[in-house]
Parts: C-alpha cells; structure tokens; sequence
C-alpha cells in the first residue's frame, strides 16, 4: 500500500518513477542489536513546478508513513542530501 502511494505521489511530480526491488539493510537499536530490514526504495527525477506544488502533500505522506508504520526515521534523498526526520 505504501509503496503503491509513494509511487503515484511521485509519478505526479516526476511525471513517473522507478521502484527498487527490496534490498538488506539494517540499524542499530539503543541496546546494540541489528534490527535487519528489506526496504523498498521509490524514487524519482522531479520536475520544479510539480514539486513545489505537491511539497505540503509530500510532507504529509511521509509524516504519515512513519507515524502509521511506526519508523523511528524516515529517509528522503534529495539531490544527493539526505534528510532524516526523526520520530516523525
């Protein structure tokens, strides 16, 4: 469902969008153990218009996706820079 929404979102600002397969990867949690995960990556190349009209949109997504699937960080990549939302 997540991977279904993230992708239409961006299809709107990016005119499409390319999923990854899942992938390994892990953190590490406050008592030092691995917690393994296969994420899902959804990306796109935005367009300048599309993309500051749908900002708030975004935002309220990805505020969503981690309250509702209880992420303890939520990752975007943005033009090479990485902005991590703590505890959203």
């Amino acid at each position: 469902m997540w991977v279904l929404e993230a992708a239409e979102l961006l299809a709107e600002i990016g005119g499409g969008f390319t999923i990854l397969p899942p992938v390994g990867g892990g953190w590490i949690n406050d008592i030092g153990d691995i917690i393994w995960e296969q994420p899902v990556l959804v990306y796109t190349f935005i367009k300048p218009g599309p993309f500051l009209n749908a900002v708030p949109r975004l935002k309220e997504f990805l505020r969503r996706l981690g309250r509702e699937t209880d992420q303890g960080e939520v990752v975007v990549d943005f033009d090479g820079r990485l902005d991590r939302n703590h505890r959203i």
